[in-house]
Order: structure tokens, then sequence, then C-alpha cells
């Protein structure tokens, strides 16, 4: 597998939660082809999508939040070349404008059936125009854009069985040895990539400590805790961190398989432990790419967008494994370690994305930290226990079942008790 290839693709900054930001991305790339101001939109979503961004803040919107907000951000004032960060510098009278059209209902959704869980079309209403712009497979992937109905670009990638990234099957097929293998021959590079990407969401874990952002989960246990043990002490940064990603806090994070909350979950707590520890940059870069590796290879098996929740079992797994190495364990003890986590959260649901997803992160990184300290002090797994064995391959492709399968219903349930069907949604 191309290392820069899978890096330059899966580990990228992200302004704001992965969905909204999609959707805001579409709007502007639309309104960028469209004469004048858009005279009403409307979003046409997979029930993943709709699901993870109707509750979430969106940056610099003073706390407003929701795809459709997103959406006529992203119209009035997006910057299509900026991609998941298109919200980068909104001025207040674009935030007006937005909040007023989803108020007068200029802005409209509806969840669309037999799409990709990564779905987003926003077609833009204007002056006897209209302008349509498709993502699907991943957040910031463009795959046609529409003028009426001529199709003026198209990638080839807009059907629903489009093919997997080559980097990704190969990543797919990998087992934990070569991924453990693959981490420790990354160049100055990519070791210089890990390391920044350490410094943007640390930044925002200190951000979350100073304050409490959302519902302050980071800040206050710091407070209460303080730096009464390591475990607590990763707990509480990394849902610092989520805290002010999920109430829409202007600051960029590193992202890990398309979401900045799986960035955060597997980069903030193997730093937390590497400064604790003394280890070296090369050392905590070693541990960072292992983690990214293994959020990816979960997320090959599970899909992009899930009905578990993906923080814990894809990067709770990578940052687990992570751990694990910097704490001096081998290949066979890091995989134990990634074991652990999915028999402890496999089950955790995604309800969505919303402020209450930084305890999730929280709950995902004590148990990596937890996984890591069992795997290395204690004796590897090496029977099947339920859905979970000794074999990272096996593991995730358990994950990718209960997921696909086991679990087909449960964002359909979600989505009705939230209030939203396959018909259009109103936002709350």
């Amino acid at each position: 597998m191309d290392l820069h290839v899978f890096f330059e693709h899966e580990v990228t900054p992200a302004l704001g939660c992965t969905e909204p930001g999609a959707v805001a991305y579409a709007a502007a790339v639309a309104a960028s082809r469209l004469e004048g101001a858009p005279r009403h939109i409307h979003l046409r979503l997979s029930q993943n999508i709709c699901k993870n961004g109707q509750s979430v803040g969106i940056p610099g919107a003073g706390g407003l939040t929701g795809n459709m907000l997103a959406a006529a951000l992203g119209a009035l004032g997006g910057k299509p070349e900026q991609g998941l960060s298109a919200l980068t510098g909104l001025d207040e009278g674009v935030i007006r404008e937005a909040a007023s059209m989803v108020r007068e209902e200029k802005v409209t959704q509806e969840v669309v059936p037999e799409v990709p869980s990564v779905y987003v079309e926003v077609e833009l209403l204007g002056r006897g125009e209209s302008v349509t712009a498709v993502v699907a497979h991943r957040h910031d992937n463009l795959v046609e854009i529409r003028q009426g109905r001529k199709v003026v670009f198209s990638s080839g990638e807009g059907e629903v069985g489009a093919a997997i990234p080559a980097y990704l099957r190969d990543l797919g097929r990998m087992n934990f040895a070569e991924m453990w293998e693959a981490a420790e021959s990354i160049d100055a590079a990519l070791r210089k990539s890990m390391l920044d990407g350490a410094t943007m969401n640390m930044a925002v874990a200190r951000e979350g400590l100073a304050k409490p952002w959302g519902l302050g989960v980071g800040h206050h246990l710091s407070r209460v805790y303080g730096d009464e043990s390591l475990v607590l002490s990763v707990k509480a940064h990394a849902a610092a961190a989520a805290d002010v990603r999920m109430a829409g806090g202007e600051m960029p994070v590193m992202s890990s398989a398309g979401s900045g909350n799986h960035g955060l979950t597997a980069i903030v707590p193997p730093v937390v432990a590497a400064r604790a520890w003394g280890k070296s940059d090369d050392e905590l870069a070693e541990a960072l790419a292992l983690s990214h590796l293994v959020t990816g290879a979960v997320k090959v098996k599970t899909g992009r967008l899930t009905p578990v929740c993906g923080c814990a079992v894809a990067a709770g797994s990578g940052a687990a494994a992570a751990l694990t190495r910097l704490a001096g364990g081998d290949a066979r003890q890091s995989e134990s370690a990634v074991a652990y986590v999915l028999a402890a959260l496999m089950g955790m649901v995604c309800d969505g994305a919303k402020f209450a997803c930084s305890l999730k992160v929280a709950t995902a990184s004590a148990e990596a930290f937890d996984a890591a300290m069992l795997a290395v002090h204690g004796a590897p797994l090496r029977t099947r226990e339920g859905l979970v064995g000794p074999d990272f391959l096996d593991n995730a492709r358990a994950v990718g079942e209960l997921c696909g399968m086991g679990f087909a219903a449960v964002d359909g349930v979600i989505m009705r008790i939230l209030g939203g069907t396959s018909g259009p949604l109103a936002e709350k």
C-alpha cells in the first residue's frame, strides 16, 4: 500500500463536524456555478448524513446547528476550494441571512434510500435555473455537478456500488503485523505530518480544558480529577477536544477516516501518554501512524458511516494499538489491545453528532488506555470471547457484519425517534 496516498486522503484537516461540512462543501460548489443568490435550497441526504448532521454545532455560527444551516451558509458564503473547511471565515451578515433562509423554510431536506452511507445532494434554485452538486462515498469527494438536467461534471463515482479506492482495498487485506511494520517504515515527511496532526488536535484539547464548550465534559473532568491519574488525563483531554468541535468551535482538527472525532480519539490519547512517558517525536509519530492505519482498517469493514460509534470501535481501536506501542508492547500485545476495545465497546450505537459525543470520545479514550495496559501487563487474548478473538482481521470482519447486517435497522429507529423519516425533515 502507498502510505503517502493513504495519509493524504484519510488524515486531513477538517473544520467542524464532517457531515454538515460535506453539506456546506457541496452547497458552496453548487453556488459557484449559480447566477446570484439561491432562492431555495433542497437537500437529498443519506440517512447517516442526516442523522449525524442534525444536531451538531456549525463552526462560527454562534451555537446554531444542523445540515440545513450548513447548506445555507455554504451557498451564501462558502469557499469550495477549501473542501471540508468551506465555512472558514464567515461574516455575521452571511450567518444572519442563512439563519433567515432556514427560518423562512427556504431550505428543505429529505432522506433518500439506496444511496451510499456518505451521500449529499444539494440543489440550489435561482431565478429560472438550478445547480446541483453531489458528494458521495467520502465527505470531500465531489462526484457530480448538474446545471438543470445537464451533467457538467462527473467523476464516474456516482453509482452506489462505486469501487473502494485501491489504497483502502490494500489496507483491508493487511494483517496486524503488516500494519505494525508499515507504521515503523514512515518517512520523514509522514513523521512530520503525524506530529502536525498532534499539534493541531492538542490545541483544540487545551481550548476545551480551559473553558466549558458544549457540555464541558473535558473541562469539568479535568477540574474534578486534575492530575490524579494518566488515564483520567487522557479521558479529559480527548473529551475536551470533542467538546469544542461538537459545539462549533472555529478550530480545525486533524481527522481520521473521514471524521474529526475519529481523529481526536485516534490522536489525543497517544499524545497525552507519550508526553507523560517521555517518548521521542519519532516514537510518537510511528504510534500515530499505527493508530490511523488501524482506524482506517476497521472502517474499511464497517463502512464510512455506521449505526455503531466509529469513535469507539474504529478510532478507539487505533488509539489502543498506539498506546500499547508507546507503552513498550509488541505487535501481538497491540493486537490484543484492539480486541479488548472491541469486546468492550462494539455495541455502542451512533445516535448522531451532538454535544454528547464528547462522552463517547471520553469513554473510547479511557477504554483504549485500559486495553493497552491490560495487553502489556496482563495476558494476550488467546481464544475467542464471543465475537472477538485474537486475530485483527477476523475481528474487523465481525464488526463489519454486525454493522451491516446485525444493526441494519438501528439507524431507521434512531431517525424515527429523532423525528425524521424518509420524507422532508424539520430540524430541531
